[in-house]
């Protein structure tokens, strides 16, 4: 987790997010860049309802960026950046294209997202866009809801069923680990339509933690209507946590049929939400 991607709005969420991404950085030894995106689109397009003159849309755009700059310098004088070099790029166009763009283009290997979460239709619809981010990030993703301290992570809670075929994605859990020198919950939520005994899924979690290696663990069982909502009541009972999880990317009609317990986490638990996309079977 060197090289850290902040997607800035330089709102309050997102200056906690940059906070989290500089703690993280700070103890891999890393550096983070701030990703600013001026989408000029609607801005541009309402101007001309309202007035059919002709608009200097190059103006308008030097001069976002040279607030953009501003913006950037007023936040580095209130966040403690220590020995973390922190650098900005802004870019034009859509959010979710630009991150994932900057992801290759400056060689991200994880994302730090600040989110206020979705809800209603807007979220069956539209969602937030670090959702889109969770949903096709070639890299990890954190998830950042509120003042979260990056050395204060004790607990990583990792919502798994019991098919041995994560490979990938465990190595990139037991490093989460690792990073942070935490103990790992593996946690099953067990909703009504499970008919499998809580003795059977317990044994299967801790055949799934020795097929894996896994170390400093415990196997849990959570009864819940939902794995969302088994999961957010979990993670809310340990202190210093954060939730780690897979999403499988889907998309259009897929995401809208299927959906994913990982961005319907990422939209609802407070605490901070590592997500990894899988693509393996």
């Amino acid at each position: 987790m060197k090289n850290i991607l902040v997607p800035c709005d330089f709102s309050k969420a997102s200056e906690q997010a940059l906070r989290f991404a500089i703690e993280i950085a700070a103890l891999s030894q890393g550096e983070v860049r701030v990703l600013h995106v001026i989408n000029l689109t609607p801005d541009y397009i309402q101007t001309l309802e309202t007035n059919p003159y002709y608009v200097d849309s190059m103006s308008i755009l030097a001069e976002l960026k040279r607030q953009a700059a501003d913006d950037f310098d007023e936040l580095m004088q209130k966040v403690d950046t220590g020995n973390v070099p922190v650098k900005l790029t802004i870019e034009q166009g859509l959010i979710s294209h630009a991150i994932l763009k900057s992801i290759h283009q400056h060689n991200a290997d994880l994302v730090v997202m600040a989110t206020n979460g979705a809800s209603g239709l807007s979220e069956i619809l539209v969602g937030s866009n670090t959702e889109k981010i969770v949903r096709s990030s070639p890299v990890p993703v954190f998830a950042v809801h509120k003042n979260q301290k990056a050395e204060q992570i004790k607990n990583i809670v990792f919502p798994t069923t019991i098919e041995l075929n994560k490979g990938a994605l465990i190595e990139k859990v037991k490093a989460l680990q690792a990073f942070f020198n935490a103990r790992l919950y593996l946690l099953h939520v067990k909703t009504p339509e499970s008919r499998q005994k809580d003795h059977e899924l317990k044994m299967a979690l801790e055949n799934f933690a020795r097929f894996y290696d896994l170390e400093n663990y415990l196997a849990v069982i959570k009864q819940a209507k939902t794995e969302e909502e088994g999961i957010i009541r979990f993670a809310r009972q340990l202190e210093y946590s954060i939730i780690a999880m897979s999403t499988h990317g889907h998309t259009g009609l897929t995401h809208l049929m299927l959906g994913s317990v990982a961005e319907n986490v990422v939209n609802h638990c407070p605490e901070a939400v590592w997500t990894y996309t899988a693509h393996e079977a």
